[in-house]
């Protein structure tokens, strides 16, 4: 007796299984394919866009301004570097000149009716270089003390103020005609004088 063997359906389903699931099999690379390439897609397009100016170069552009950033881009380059160096400015000031004090005549009034109190501050005063005079001033009442300076000789004032333990803070332009400030017997012995020191009885400058 012949065995019982195994035969294909006579309706042919063996050949429609196959060929279904070549197609499924066929689908599913498509759809891998298609997935792995809007992957690669969004994956360049996450990156911050980089604005460059159009100046007819691949070396990019370039801000070179002092004290401003400057940013490189090298825009023939797929993966483009960018560099950022920043630059600074320095800003100088010109040193301040001054006349020195044996070139500086200096005027000391005595405002406060002390006997001897002028020639004692302008003896200082010469010790420091100055070229000084000692006289009195309009009136002998004086409460507050300044240090007086005709135009261009407000920092040779500043530095006679601090020479007499005082501050640049009693330094004051004086009035159109400085001689207005010295006792009218004194007038002509101060006349051209560069700086006129007041002492009051708040005895700031001594």
């Amino acid at each position: 007796m012949t065995a019982t063997g195994r035969y294909a359906a006579p309706d042919n389903s063996f050949t429609r299984s196959a060929a279904t699931a070549a197609v499924k099999g066929a689908a599913l690379i498509v759809v891998a394919i298609i997935i792995g390439v809007l992957l690669l897609l969004v994956g360049f397009d996450s990156g911050d866009s980089i604005t460059t100016a159009d100046n007819g170069s691949d070396q990019g552009a370039t801000s070179t301004e002092p004290g401003e950033t400057t940013t490189t881009v090298a825009t023939d380059d797929p993966y483009p570097i960018v560099t950022v160096e920043t630059t600074s400015t320095t800003t100088t000031t010109a040193p301040v000149v001054v006349d020195p004090p044996n070139e500086v005549k200096v005027a000391v009034l005595n405002g406060r009716g002390e006997s001897g109190l002028a020639g004692r501050r302008s003896d200082h005063l010469k010790t420091e270089g100055y070229v000084t005079t000692a006289a009195n001033a309009n009136t002998s009442d004086k409460e507050s003390s300044w240090v007086y300076y005709i135009p261009g000789y407000e920092d040779e004032a500043e530095l006679v103020a601090v020479a007499l333990n005082g501050s640049p803070s009693v330094v004051l332009e004086a009035p159109p005609d400085p001689l207005a400030l010295v006792a009218e017997s004194y007038r002509e012995a101060t006349t051209d004088y560069h700086i006129y020191v007041v002492l009051g009885s708040d005895e700031v400058l001594g």
